[in-house]
């Protein structure tokens, strides 16, 4: 094989093991999700809120921040948080920056805050869609944790006369990546430099 060859071979391995943790991972249990975040998460229970000003609400806390809103504002029932209007929209943007790992019980409400299961699609900034049917609030839960920035979380519009809605959302840092995934990647540079020094 041509030196080149080995070089662009070796800078392919490099490529796919660079890329097998370049992505965001997705959790169906506060556990699971919890288990893949660094100490130091805030979480918001929006218990207590009742009153909310008009337009987006910001929130904050251990060095995390984010705004919730929604084309007709906001509602909070003292438990949880959810659109005004039925068929809206519930966008969460992240504004401090640091957020890597977002995980929230995500469900939708009728006009008597009721549960009802029916389909949510979440779509987080960097592309990642999961569409899923919770069948009560205790499998309502979905968690994201990935190596890039998260900007944004959408709620997807729940349908006519439902509400969506969100509670105990946490955000932090996903934890460093298992030594397994730097193994790989230091395998496929130890490739790229054998090969780099064969073709010189």
């Amino acid at each position: 094989m041509l030196p080149v060859h080995r070089f662009m071979s070796a800078a392919a391995l490099a490529l796919v093991c660079a890329s097998s943790f370049a992505s965001t991972s997705t959790y169906t249990s506060s556990a699971s999700f919890m288990g893949h975040v660094a100490a130091g998460a805030y979480t918001e229970t929006f218990d207590g809120i009742n009153d909310l000003p008009l337009g987006p609400v910001d929130f904050s806390g251990a060095g995390f921040s984010y705004t919730v809103a929604s084309p007709f504002d906001l509602y909070a029932s003292g438990e949880f948080l959810s659109t005004s209007s039925n068929n809206q929209e519930l966008t969460i943007t992240f504004t401090s920056g640091n957020v890597t790992a977002v995980g929230s019980n995500f469900y939708a409400t009728d006009s008597q805050d009721a549960f009802q299961a029916v389909s949510l699609t979440l779509t987080l900034s960097d592309g990642t869609t999961t569409t899923f049917t919770p069948t009560s609030v205790t499998d309502s839960f979905r968690g994201f944790s990935s190596d890039l920035t998260i900007t944004s979380l959408v709620v997807s519009a729940p349908g006519a006369a439902l509400y969506a809605g969100i509670d105990n959302l946490t955000v932090g840092v996903a934890a460093v990546p298992e030594p397994s995934s730097w193994a790989l990647m230091g395998l496929g540079l130890v490739g790229l430099l054998a090969a780099r020094r064969r073709a010189q």
